[in-house]
């Protein structure tokens, strides 16, 4: 598996900015992404989360889960046993590891493919292909940030 693109951007620029927001090679065959998000109406007490999963044929289409749930719900009680895998992936590369308010800036830093590899493909194993997962984040019902990470999928041995 490997990182091919992310795209990061708000749809409320008094509320956040992208400082950072990129994929970086560490060698030929794996890459870590970075996301540094500055947010300027603190502190953040509730957060809405869309999660969708999309198959690229022919354009990006649903595949597998289309979800939306109230993120500090899940950050109290993590029961969801899908998304508890999806949190495992990034819970150690990032700040977002404590429950409701948030007063400080999310991070993620150095995500790398061998975390999704390892805690996810494992259980859930998906044919060769291009892939996105798409998120919107949402603060008092208004949509105020969006990340969508492209990934391909392909044979180890090929």
């Amino acid at each position: 598996m490997t990182f091919t693109n992310i795209k990061c951007g708000t749809k409320d620029a008094k509320f956040a900015h992208f400082k950072s927001c990129y994929i970086k090679a560490v060698n030929r065959t794996h890459k870590y992404v970075d996301v540094y998000v500055n947010l300027y109406k603190l502190p953040i007490d509730n957060v809405t989360i869309t999660f969708k999963v999309m198959r690229h044929d022919h354009g990006y289409k649903p595949f597998f889960i289309d979800y939306t749930f109230d993120g500090c719900k899940f950050l109290r009680n993590q029961k969801h046993p899908i998304l508890k895998l999806f949190y495992k992936i990034y819970q150690g590369s990032s700040n977002i590891n404590h429950t409701c308010p948030f007063d400080h800036d999310i991070i993620v830093d150095h995500l790398w493919t061998g975390n999704i590899e390892s805690d996810f493909l494992k259980y859930l194993p998906m044919i060769n292909g291009d892939y996105a997962l798409f998120s919107n984040w949402s603060t008092d019902n208004i949509i105020r940030a969006y990340v969508n990470l492209y990934i391909r999928i392909t044979d180890r041995y090929n």
